[in-house]
């Protein structure tokens, strides 16, 4: 999972935001990575999958 998420984040650094806390850009990243998974690397963007995951990771730690 650590490879995954070096890899996936050099990938999103260019959509990461810098004021975000490194793990918490890790765990965007591992997220961003699992939706392109998911869909089975068809169609959307790097761009969308970090937005998604960056809404969804935000709306978790709300809820917590």
């Amino acid at each position: 999972m650590a490879k995954v998420v070096r890899m996936t984040t050099r990938i999103c650094d260019k959509f990461a935001t810098p004021n975000i806390a490194p793990a918490k850009q890790r765990e965007i990243a591992a997220l961003a990575y699992k939706l392109w998974l998911d869909r089975a690397f068809q169609k959307g963007s790097p761009q969308e999958d970090w937005l998604q995951a960056q809404l969804e990771v935000c709306q978790q730690r709300r809820r917590a």
